[in-house]
């Protein structure tokens, strides 16, 4: 068995950051605004978004179309210490994500979107980053540090069975997290029924 070669992200990528808002009612929130922005807080350690309502705001300054994210781009949180990473999808236009963001944009040819997004998303990457942090308050990952990230490249059609049991694997930690729930619930309504609440 052949092992993948070991490549640096920069020759299967692009990185760049998302746009910096100026001013303090830059993202204020209009419910009819004609863009909407992506937070840190809207993903999840699983590279999920968290929330179907994403801020909605009025850009205030003129904003370059190529700022704005395409299918594909791969979101990855550049500040604080948790590694995630996230590959736009929605269907929607006008979609932007501030500075504490890097938009890792894949090139397809050798790289699959899911792939990248997952490997960013392991403990391997999460080393990397680790050890390149700076900063004592809030903690940063610079570009160059995602773009030097070292990952295997393996065939696309690897690439593929890989994504599909990442997905199976987070499908499975939401299931074990609903029923979790659920125990939970239905343990607490036997102990008050017991309690003779």
């Amino acid at each position: 068995m052949s092992s993948s070669p070991i490549v640096q992200l920069r020759e299967i990528a692009n990185v760049r950051m998302g746009v910096t808002m100026r001013g303090r009612d830059a993202t204020r929130p209009v419910p009819d605004g004609s863009g909407y922005m992506i937070r840190i807080s809207d993903l999840s350690d699983d590279g999920q978004l968290v929330t179907e309502d994403l801020l909605q705001f009025e850009p205030g300054d003129e904003i370059r179309s190529d700022h704005f994210l395409r299918t594909g781009d791969i979101l990855v949180p550049n500040r604080g210490t948790r590694t995630t990473a996230y590959v736009f999808d929605l269907p929607l236009a006008n979609v932007l994500v501030g500075g504490q963001f890097y938009i890792v944009t894949p090139d397809l040819v050798k790289v699959r979107a899911a792939y990248l997004a997952w490997f960013l998303r392991t403990d391997a990457a999460a080393a990397h980053f680790a050890t390149r942090r700076k900063g004592t308050l809030v903690q940063t990952v610079q570009r160059k540090d995602v773009l030097e990230l070292e990952l295997p490249l393996p065939s696309l059609a690897k690439q593929d069975s890989i994504i599909a049991l990442d997905a199976l694997a987070i499908r499975e930690r939401q299931i074990s997290n609903e029923l979790a729930q659920k125990k939970a619930a239905y343990m607490q309504r036997l102990m008050l029924r017991a309690a003779g609440a």
